[in-house]
């Protein structure tokens, strides 16, 4: 489907909670994990023009952030003349010392095609194409993440070891693992909640959830 002009499109984003003990269950599915980052989702969309258009999952823009120069170098060479709209957390407001930062772990559309009915593992690898493979030597390896620029990251896909993943999650802006089925299929982005079946998240311990 074509998207030649910007619309907001409802973030991915998990509903369902799930205990650590129940990582294992996901991992023998064939899921695969992400972290979760303690930061605010986010849905970036560059136009023909590179400009960046940024909003919350409330479909409000930011208040408390504004994209600067160096954003615009992280996607400015974005192959095509269409659309782009990425889905990430930004880290800004709620890490003490992380400011800026967009941990980029979706696409939902690429070069002025809405990528609605492609699986999450097809977005994965359009995603390390477009942001990673060609500026690998210069990228930083994570535990959770590709560090690609000082303000750009791209979430690494972990395939087993979930346990072991989570209980290595140690830094503030650690929330936890989102747990992903690589077949899940992107539906339009219409309406909030639309693709969390194919999602589930867990959390670390904290005081305002249980998991």
């Amino acid at each position: 489907m074509e998207y030649s002009s910007f619309r907001y499109l409802w973030p991915p984003r998990p509903e369902k909670a799930i205990p650590r003990e129940m990582l294992g269950f996901y991992a023998n599915r064939g899921w695969v994990a992400q972290c979760k980052m303690n930061g605010t989702c986010s849905v970036l969309a560059i136009s023909p023009e590179r400009q960046i258009f940024a909003m919350n999952r409330h479909e409000d823009e930011h208040k408390l952030w504004q994209p600067k120069p160096a954003h615009l170098q992280d996607f400015v060479k974005l192959p095509g003349k269409g659309w782009y709209v990425f889905v990430a957390e930004l880290l800004h407001s709620k890490v003490p010392g992380i400011r800026d930062v967009n941990y980029v772990h979706d696409i939902l559309v690429a070069d002025g095609v809405q990528l609605a009915g492609t699986r999450f593992d097809q977005r994965q690898e359009r995603l390390s194409w477009l942001l990673l493979n060609k500026r690998r030597g210069k990228s930083r390896e994570m535990l959770t993440h590709w560090q690609i620029t000082e303000t750009l990251w791209l979430a690494k896909n972990h395939v087993n070891g979930f346990g072991d993943l989570f209980d290595r999650l140690d830094r503030p802006e650690h929330e936890g693992l989102v747990l992903k089925n690589p077949a899940g299929t992107l539906s339009m982005c219409l309406r909030e909640g639309d693709n969390s079946g194919w999602q589930v998240k867990c959390r670390r311990p904290h005081k305002n959830y249980s998991f």
